[in-house]
């Protein structure tokens, strides 16, 4: 009996310490950045997320640091007091900035960030021609090795015959084949490298 108790015991303390809970975020205007875990978030990456937002919350957090960001009002952060077991709920207006630095300093932050998300798609894109390119010399090689095959098979062949002419027209079909896909290969590799070159530039 002691041992079904005790067992009983760990699920439940198993189950508590699974459970998650929320942080509900509202905010004015409706649509903020939400930074979170850090008391000088980087502005100029993406945020953690965008209100109005449900944020995870950990059963062991009793509070969550929370940054708001939006370009036409000024930046705040709150360290969030949470309810010990149900999903909490917070609204938070933004006071409208009219200072001129601060408001060309956040469209230098946004600018960099979609400078940043920008390198993000392109570090992603060169994935496909360097893909194709791979693709290319693999099929570059294979005809190349059938070439040399029809290529050798000439040489062994003693007269000309209707045999000498197949081999000589596959080992023309070969080379040709190889030829178009080694090209190929050259220009996706060129065109990833670049996507990948600039994406990470601009990445920083």
């Amino acid at each position: 009996m002691g041992q079904q108790d005790s067992l009983q015991d760990t699920l439940k303390s198993t189950s508590q310490e699974t459970v998650t809970r929320y942080l509900h975020i509202a905010t004015n205007p409706s649509t903020v950045d939400l930074y979170t875990g850090t008391l000088q978030p980087d502005f100029a990456s993406r945020p953690s997320y965008v209100s109005p937002a449900f944020i995870p919350v950990s059963s062991g957090e009793d509070n969550v640091i929370v940054s708001f960001f939006h370009p036409d009002y000024a930046d705040t952060t709150i360290n969030i007091k949470l309810s010990d077991k149900d999903t909490s709920f917070i609204i938070v207006a933004l006071r409208q900035t009219y200072d001129e630095e601060t408001i060309e300093n956040n469209q230098k932050l946004m600018r960099h960030r979609n400078k940043r998300i920008l390198g993000s798609y392109l570090r992603w894109a060169s994935i496909a021609p360097f893909t194709i390119s791979g693709i290319s010399a693999i099929v570059s090689l294979y005809n190349i090795s059938k070439a040399k095959d029809h290529k050798k098979a000439m040489e062994q062949t003693h007269f000309m015959n209707e045999k000498y002419d197949e081999h000589k027209m596959n080992f023309k079909d070969h080379k040709g084949s190889a030829q178009t896909a080694k090209t190929v290969s050259g220009i996706f590799f060129f065109t990833g490298l670049t996507f990948l070159t600039a994406g990470f530039v601009l990445s920083f």
